[in-house]
């Protein structure tokens, strides 16, 4: 059955009939957030699950307030506007240097659209979990590759201005200008496409631009991949961040693959913000709260 519409008022009430003690800045953060946000989004560490067992209401933990939800939700936006940060700049480093790699072994200003220049589907890089068929990946993935890098060069109302300068002034759109077009999910897929050689190429632009020394494989890159497109669409689109696992990583694993692509001061500037963060909102959530918080970011308590 559908849920009904509910007044902020209602929505008060509600929360007192399950336990949430609820303070003033209550109706004015439900008007600007939505309950759902709010309340159904972040209450995990709140409910009473012993006393959930014989209802199929929710039930809070006695003592909860409605401001420490919120401030759970708060510190949830701060960490993925700050997390946020970091990962473009990881996208950027990851989008840029693939290009380049590419554009090393194939210089025409249109040879990404050349199916011959990526690799056989035997060759394509995958997970070493995966266990589907190989050449069905390989001719979807290309066939998505493929329409996308077409669409985009084809003029069209929707064409960026700068890739139409390019198609009017030159007839063509050399990758590295394209590249700003493509979404890093995108860079994902035409990496994974690549021949080995630029996949080691990439992986060498890559630490040459942090400078952090070392090795990178090509799998650990697709690894790297992976994970930080899922990361960053979920700081992109406001997802629940402290406590998300997207593609099996925690937060902090998240951050140890931020740390093979970024430079290491970059890397500790942002966990240095995250630590100020939960410092910050320490006192508000509750030692018992901070405590799962943390442990769901993989964090040390």
């Amino acid at each position: 059955m559908a849920k009904e519409f509910k007044t902020v008022d209602e929505l008060i009430e509600l929360m007192r009939s399950r336990g949430i003690q609820v303070g003033g800045e209550a109706s004015s953060a439900i008007r600007r957030e939505s309950y759902c946000a709010i309340v159904n989004g972040y209450k995990g560490p709140f409910i009473d699950r012993a006393a959930m067992r014989s209802t199929s209401d929710d039930v809070y933990l006695e003592g909860t307030t409605f401001d420490q939800v919120y401030a759970l939700f708060k510190f949830d936006r701060d960490l993925r506007c700050l997390t946020f940060e970091y990962l473009i700049r990881a996208e950027a480093i990851m989008k840029n240097t693939v290009a380049y790699a590419f554009c090393e072994s194939f210089p025409e200003h249109d040879a990404y659209l050349e199916r011959s220049n990526y690799a056989k589907a035997k060759d394509m890089l995958v997970p070493p979990s995966y266990k589907g068929n190989r050449q069905d990946l390989y001719r979807d993935n290309m066939a998505v590759l493929m329409g996308i890098l077409n669409r985009r060069v084809t003029p069209n109302k929707h064409m960026r201005p700068f890739v139409r300068h390019y198609v009017d002034t030159y007839g063509d759109v050399p990758l590295w200008v394209l590249t700003n077009d493509l979404t890093f999910g995108n860079m994902a897929h035409f990496y994974q496409l690549q021949r080995r050689g630029v996949q080691n190429r990439a992986c060498k632009l890559v630490l040459e631009a942090n400078g952090n020394g070392g090795r990178l494989e090509p799998q650990e890159l697709l690894r790297c991949f992976e994970v930080l497109v899922s990361y960053r669409n979920l700081c992109a689109h406001d997802e629940r961040l402290y406590c998300a696992t997207d593609e099996g990583a925690r937060y902090r694993d998240m951050i140890s693959y931020l740390g093979k692509v970024l430079p290491a001061r970059e890397v500790e500037a942002c966990m240095t913000g995250v630590r100020r963060l939960i410092d910050g909102y320490s006192e508000k959530l509750g030692t018992r709260v901070r405590a799962e918080v943390l442990e769901a970011m993989g964090e040390e308590r």
